[in-house]
């Protein structure tokens, strides 16, 4: 393929950064693998002077061991054997400090409640760099406490730091860090000199080879049929169904397990070397930010999320060469439009129960205050004021819950036209891709090729026989074993019978296997009588 059409982020910013000035924001759109780390660690570091100090704040916690191994290599520190010691450090070389929105939104919150707890002081810093800073909204839908990191970062503001907010999905979050600028200049607060800086790498997602499927069942057959050695990327949404089918399918010596708190050899071989060791790599959410993978056999990705931004986050976790961009498989699900009605009315209920709060406070507290078991389906909403003890919305929840409603609607919407690929056209437009032809790319009643085989050389061996009923039976027996699910599905099969012979052949015809079952009759004397016998026999075409 040819170079991706897309900027370094050091090129894109160029020298700029040298011009920042104190109390100004930069937002800095990313394609991942554009080397925002690069620019960080060699550009923006290697530029402080000896008394200023660095903040870099960062998602997930698999991200901050990966960035506190590079910087531990860049100032040549040694690097700790276990996960553990890793975790304790929080200072580099007396410049970097590393946390999370977590773990400012827990400090936030231990310090409401103890006066004497820690604070973090975020003014101490002279820069302060928010990566993958689409969390500050993306995951107010459910995380109630990332309100806190939101209002330290986003809303306050420190005259004498200059904030770097940085994502590859920067759509949603851009407009709340714009408006709390524009809200503290107009304050007054002597923000009249600070600037807003923009840049951008583009976006280039023409290294994917998108393919489709219904059900995870199609994709396990896809792998089965993989006799390569390329590896696979599988992010799940239901943890307990489809993680379940593909261990059941590969076994524990094919593929593992990547879950929020997994701690194992392949979470470590990847923050190490960006590498998972067995073919199948599953994973939730948890990895869909930050950590990279850099194996030249990972090739097939298969992404099973509702939303954009964790949508582009998981599919960047594979890091591409922008200069000499290797394809990637990118299996995504059609979903249907019923999923979509049920998403939304969940969401709609929550709705309610936000406008019940706006507008009758009275019916809110009598419903929940004596029944709490039934506030844990809202609480991202709802939390209660340490200062007044009266329970608020969450403005980043509203928000976030509104922002689910209108995309839930949307999709809907868009089913009515395109009743079988409104969400598969969604998601390619999310990567500046189309498909005019999208039954080209889906994947369904996927044969397993073994199996073909398998019946083939079964059917070969029959060849010239005269198959009675005993082993017409026994046949029957052995193709439904492998093929059930597809025979079901032929047209003129009835639910509650065995398959006839119109159906197998059919089957046949699907599995593209050169043999017929033909049926013949001989005359054969059974207890003395001559009887017209039928028998089944397979020729070939």
């Amino acid at each position: 393929m040819n170079k991706l059409n897309l900027k370094w982020v050091s090129d894109s910013i160029g020298d700029d950064y040298k011009k920042w000035g104190k109390g100004d924001t930069v937002l800095i759109e990313a394609q991942t693998g554009t080397g925002k780390t690069y620019f960080i660690k060699n550009d923006l570091l290697d530029s402080l002077m000896s008394h200023e100090r660095l903040l870099l704040v960062c998602n997930r916690t698999n991200l901050k061991r990966q960035l506190k191994k590079d910087l531990l290599k860049k100032y040549n520190q040694p690097i700790p054997d276990t996960l553990n010691e890793l975790d304790e450090i929080t200072t580099i070389a007396n410049k970097v400090t590393i946390t999370s929105y977590h773990a400012i939104s827990n400090i936030i919150k231990e310090s409401l409640y103890d006066t004497n707890a820690p604070k973090y002081e975020i003014s101490q810093y002279d820069y302060i760099v928010m990566d993958e800073c689409h969390f500050l909204f993306a995951d107010g839908g459910f995380n109630n406490k990332a309100r806190f990191a939101f209002e330290e970062l986003v809303t306050k503001y420190y005259p004498f730091s200059i904030k770097v907010f940085i994502s590859a999905t920067m759509y949603e979050v851009r407009e709340p860090i714009i408006h709390n600028v524009n809200r503290i200049k107009n304050n007054g607060f002597g923000l009249d000199d600070a600037e807003i800086h923009e840049y951008s790498t583009g976006t280039d997602y023409s290294y994917v080879r998108q393919k489709y499927f219904k059900k995870m069942d199609s994709i396990i057959n896809v792998i089965k049929n993989d006799k390569s050695d390329e590896k696979w990327l599988i992010f799940i949404s239901d943890i307990e169904r489809d993680w379940k089918k593909i261990l059941e399918a590969f076994g524990e010596d094919n593929c593992s397990l990547i879950k929020s708190g997994t701690v194992n050899d392949e979470l470590n071989s990847i923050i190490n070397n960006g590498k998972f060791k067995k073919k199948i790599l599953v994973c939730t959410k948890a990895m869909d930010n930050g950590i990279n993978i850099k194996d030249e056999k990972l090739k097939n990705i298969v992404i099973m999320t509702w939303d954009r931004i964790t949508f582009i986050q998981m599919l960047g976790r594979k890091r591409i060469d922008i200069e000499n961009p290797e394809e990637v498989n990118l299996y995504i699900p059609t979903r249907y439009k019923k999923s979509f009605l049920s998403k939304l009315n969940g969401l709609l209920v929550k709705k309610e129960e936000l406008n019940l709060h706006q507008t009758n406070k009275t019916e809110f507290y009598k419903k929940y205050d004596n029944d709490l078991k039934d506030f844990k389906d809202v609480n991202d909403l709802f939390y209660r004021d340490v200062m007044t003890g009266k329970i608020k919305a969450n403005l980043i929840g509203m928000k976030r819950l509104d922002e689910d409603i209108k995309f839930a609607e949307y999709i809907i919407e868009k089913f009515e036209t395109d009743k079988k690929y409104a969400f598969i056209r969604e998601q390619l437009s999310w990567l500046g891709l189309s498909d005019s032809n999208c039954e080209v790319n889906l994947l369904e009643d996927v044969l397993i090729e073994d199996e073909v085989t398998t019946l083939d050389e079964f059917l070969k061996n029959l060849f010239g026989e005269k198959l009675f009923e005993k082993e017409q039976r026994e046949l029957k027996e052995f193709i439904t074993k492998d093929f059930d699910t597809m025979i079901s599905k032929l047209q003129g099969r009835h639910k509650d019978r065995e398959p006839g012979l119109k159906i197998l052949n059919k089957l046949l015809v699907i599995c593209d296997i050169p043999y017929i079952i033909k049926t013949n009759k001989i005359k054969k004397t059974v207890d003395g009588v001559r009887k017209n016998i039928t028998y089944w026999s397979v020729e070939e075409l």
